[in-house]
């Protein structure tokens, strides 16, 4: 279904070290500069202090997120868990990948956040293969 309104989906990179930074500059080198994009690192950070922080950008914005975390364990995780059950609607993808990322940067002006977190998820599963092997 295609979205009514003409609101971009915000996305939320969250991970380890420099991994949601760098993630973003490389799909930027792809699909090019991306507006609406808030990049987390856990560095330095308790699960507490992190969880503050993503709070603030969930609700500091009225656009709908995706939230897109490196692992599906660890403190980034365990954080947007925290914030999941007290927040209502939000969207967490575990073991973002380039590939998930760069059909978010397509697509989420097209479609709501609740659409576009299934296919993005889809996408990753798919890019996960043994080079030199048909897998599909």
């Amino acid at each position: 279904m295609r979205r009514k309104n003409k609101h971009i989906i915000r996305g939320i990179l969250i991970g380890h070290g420099d991994f949601a930074k760098a993630m973003l500059k490389a799909a930027e080198k792809i699909v090019g500069k991306q507006r609406y994009v808030n990049v987390i690192s856990n560095v330095g950070l308790s699960c507490d202090l992190l969880s503050k922080k993503i709070n603030k950008i969930i609700h500091e914005s009225r656009n709908e997120k995706i939230i897109f975390i490196d692992l599906p364990g660890g403190s980034c995780a365990l954080s947007c868990l925290n914030i999941a059950k007290t927040t209502k609607n939000l969207n967490i993808i575990c073991g973002a990948n380039l590939p998930i990322l760069i059909e978010f940067f397509l697509l989420r002006e097209k479609y709501s956040a609740k659409e576009l977190t299934p296919t993005l998820i889809k996408k990753g599963r798919e890019n996960i293969i043994k080079l030199g092997e048909k897998n599909r």
